[in-house]
């Protein structure tokens, strides 16, 4: 998955790069009026007290198609896809979780490493996503996929296939190797991606693969699957996590006020939210920090509010927080 959840944001060396970046912002307008340019228009809400958004947005043209990694950074509920613009989604989620809400009011959810797929200009669709969650996005446009279908498969697609959404996908799914290889591509050769025939062979694999799942879907429907929760202990650990950041608790400490073992915290985040709980708390540290450094009062220096939250060596701070956001911290204080 890490050529998956890389892509965009580190170049062919692994180095950080915004090359790809077409938006990171609290400005809940400036965030939303990017979003409709690469989506669609919808209604998107703020869930719980989280009102400002920490949101970074980089996207990539493979043919006719958009991908995009994007987060909001905080818990949304979003609905009112725009049917009059006969674009559709799929999406794939790499952090955290998300909930699919689709025609007959029933509901999917995503771990990572699971995607779904709706074509948002035929079927009714709204998605709930918690504070975690990270997306990686492909937007197609309904009138590329029926005429790729019909050129494939020899006429028209039943109209009942494009109504049709659903969950697919998985850690060891066709659909992750296929993804895995377009992110290679793209990461190694951007602009024979961009302009080449390299980019025409992957657009017209992604689309023929998705048909393909479509078909099948159609021809042989499964019932709808539901993603299994986290278990409490998980949850009281993200919770213990948030309200303690700043305090740099130990594993150990995690593990106790879950209630488990330090061995089974670590098995249930890695199975349920696909990173460890000692990533889960950098996580939380670095966006405590960065939430602070928008925030700061003139006259506040970055050593000073690392300070505060237990960082000493200041050197490997900056490094870590180039690495996760894309900019020094320096620049992040001076954008407050």
């Amino acid at each position: 998955m890490d050529a998956i959840r890389n892509v965009l944001v580190t170049d062919a060396n692994g180095i950080p790069t915004t090359r790809h970046r077409l938006m990171a912002s609290s400005d809940w307008d400036e965030v939303q009026h990017w979003c409709h340019q690469v989506y669609m228009p919808y209604d998107a809400t703020p869930v719980g007290r989280a009102l400002a958004p920490d949101s970074v947005l980089d996207t990539f043209r493979i043919g006719a198609l958009t991908l995009s990694r994007f987060s909001y950074g905080i818990p949304v509920h979003l609905t009112q896809f725009a049917a009059s613009e006969g674009a559709g989604v799929v999406l794939t989620t790499l952090r955290g979780s998300v909930r699919h809400w689709s025609a007959g009011r029933t509901f999917s959810d995503t771990g990572v490493g699971e995607a779904f797929l709706v074509d948002n200009s035929r079927a009714p669709y709204w998605l709930d996503a918690d504070a975690g969650h990270l997306q990686l996005n492909l937007t197609f446009r309904h009138d590329t996929m029926a005429g790729m279908y019909e050129r494939w498969f020899g006429q028209p697609a039943d109209e009942r296939m494009w109504r049709h959404s659903f969950r697919f996908g998985g850690s060891q799914s066709g659909w992750i190797a296929l993804l895995t290889y377009v992110c290679r591509c793209i990461t190694e050769f951007p602009d024979a991606v961009a302009n080449g025939p390299l980019g025409r062979h992957l657009e017209e694999a992604i689309c023929l693969h998705l048909l393909t799942l479509w078909r099948q879907q159609l021809e042989q429907p499964h019932a709808p699957t539901v993603h299994r929760l986290a278990p409490r202990h998980v949850l009281v650990a993200e919770q213990y996590i948030r309200e303690r950041a700043r305090e740099a608790p130990t594993l150990g400490e995690l593990a106790g006020a879950a209630g488990v073992s330090v061995r089974t915290l670590s098995a249930a985040f890695r199975e349920f939210r696909g990173h460890t709980p000692a990533q889960a708390m950098r996580e939380a540290r670095l966006q405590g920090v960065r939430a602070e450094l928008l925030a700061a009062t003139v006259g506040a220096t970055v050593r000073d509010v690392a300070a505060n939250w237990g960082y000493a060596n200041f050197g490997m701070f900056a490094h870590t927080y180039r690495r996760r956001f894309g900019e020094l911290p320096s620049v992040t204080l001076h954008r407050r």
